[in-house]
């Protein structure tokens, strides 16, 4: 209903402004007056005057098309104009989603320690590094970070809230961006990556030891080997934001973790009422 009452304002604009209405109300009038008095002074019968009508009924009908054609064209360019200029905000600075999980299973997760000096096979002593000290068997989710807008320079993603509470998790965990693997000699983990128009990264979110099922983690690049080791039991809901300068999307996932099933399972992005 309010889409036909938002009609009515612009019918009765384009009619005030139509020039064929101004020319044809005028006809119209003079029809009228002239029909009129002829079928006064010559005393026609009532079948002239429904001969008259049928001349004008077509002509009113043609005008109320007219008019009408002329708002609904105005309303369908202003709509049209409205989506232009919401496409070139949009299309101006960057747009991030969001995505589904995939899930990784039978991955590899390299846990490494600094370890000191080192005996060697002839007695001389190494300098500290870092070693890797055990693979681990793991199931993985990541999200993809799709970019719909403009390039951005700097995209950070976390998680900004747990419900329930996980243990040991207090502040906003940086995620680890997939596929950074750097040097043992160079242990830093990148916390932003770049994303170009139509481009998509993904995240490691959460992961379950295969052999240890009751051992989870959570990809944080604060922790050694971007991992915090977590316990996770049932369902909890996690909320994930990603940052490109002064634009953030966020979405919110399900995660459920049984260790006797060896299940870890994640959903998501959940519209506002599921969960």
């Amino acid at each position: 209903m309010a889409r036909v009452r938002g009609f009515w304002p612009e019918f009765w604009e384009a009619a005030y402004r139509s020039r064929w209405v101004a020319g044809a109300g005028l006809a119209l009038t003079i029809f009228s007056l002239a029909g009129g008095s002829v079928l006064w002074l010559a005393g026609l019968s009532k079948w002239a005057a429904f001969g008259l009508m049928a001349i004008a009924t077509p002509i009113v009908a043609w005008l109320v098309y007219h008019v009408a054609s002329l708002a609904w064209l105005k309303q369908v360019e202003e709509a049209a104009g409205l989506r232009g200029q919401l496409k070139a905000v949009m299309e101006a600075q960057p747009n991030i989603r969001l995505g589904q999980p995939s899930r990784l299973e039978h991955g590899d997760l390299p846990r490494t320690e600094v370890r000191g000096t080192i005996e060697t096979s002839v007695g001389t002593r190494g300098p500290r590094q870092r070693m890797v000290i055990r693979w681990s068997n793991i199931t993985n989710y990541r999200i993809p970070i799709t970019n719909d807008g403009a390039a951005a320079q700097e995209v950070r993603v976390k998680v900004i809230e747990f419900q329930p509470q996980v243990e040991g998790v207090s502040e906003e965990v940086t995620l680890h961006i997939a596929h950074d693997d750097p040097p043992l000699e160079n242990y830093t983990f990148e916390s932003s990556f770049p994303l170009a128009r139509g481009e998509t990264v993904h995240m490691d979110v959460v992961a379950m030891d295969e052999e240890r099922p009751e051992v989870c983690y959570l990809w944080n690049i604060a922790f050694e080997d971007a991992v915090q080791q977590v316990k996770l039991g049932g369902t909890h809901w996690l909320k994930i934001r990603a940052y490109a300068g002064d634009v953030s999307a966020e979405a919110r996932y399900r995660v459920y973790a049984d260790a006797l099933d060896r299940r870890l399972e994640m959903e998501g992005p959940l519209k506002p009422n599921e969960g």
